[in-house]
């Protein structure tokens, strides 16, 4: 199963719907063992870009995965958008049912708080940035060049996104063209980890 988390205040912005090409990915590549409609968007409302918020979404997560009933062999992957990549961190904490076998976060801004170091359930974490985005900068703690877009402990990639009419914030999801740039290089790291555990 695939959970997408969309960011703060997602739905003013839309977008989110089963046409998204991220249900796709979801129902196909990383379908893994799962049988029927593979990809779930966990919806949550925010009051306010606060941590309280995002505990709390964190927590109906956690739940929302416990009442699921997995196939046998079915994993457990994530794909965040925005704040929603530290929602997707903060639920590591919370005992999840199962671990988190994929997490691909999407513009993340990077937190500071133990809340949001990943737990030790999350197996494989990428952390995709469109460069110069400047929202992602301003919702972070660390505010460094490039720190705010990057996390030490999964594998990064930045991409430079000038290129698109979408404004970089958005444009790894709603770029048909960026979107498909990180997804092949996402792909092209699944292989080499499949490639290497087989070797």
């Amino acid at each position: 199963m695939t959970i997408l988390i969309p960011g703060t205040d997602w739905q003013r912005h839309g977008g989110w719907g089963p046409e998204n090409a991220l249900f796709g990915y979801g129902n196909g590549a990383l379908r893994g063992g799962c049988v029927g409609d593979c990809t779930l968007l966990f919806e949550w409302s925010p009051s306010g870009n606060k941590d309280s918020d995002r505990i709390a979404a964190a927590q109906n997560l956690r739940e929302m995965i416990a009442g699921r009933d997995f196939a046998a062999g079915e994993g457990l992957n994530m794909i965040a958008h925005s704040h929603g990549g530290n929602v997707a961190l903060a639920s590591s904490h919370l005992g999840l049912a199962r671990p988190i076998d994929v997490l691909i976060t999407l513009n993340k801004p990077t937190l500071l708080r133990e809340a949001y170091v990943p737990g030790k359930n999350i197996e494989n974490f990428y952390n995709i940035s469109a460069a110069r985005d400047w929202m992602q900068w301003a919702a972070s703690d660390a505010k460094m060049p490039w720190s705010f877009a990057k996390d030490k402990n999964a594998v990064n990639y930045a991409i430079d996104t000038s290129a698109s009419n979408i404004k970089p914030h958005a444009a790894l999801i709603w770029d048909d063209k960026f979107r498909g740039v990180w997804w092949e290089w996402f792909r092209d790291q699944q292989r080499e980890r499949v490639g290497s555990e087989a070797g």
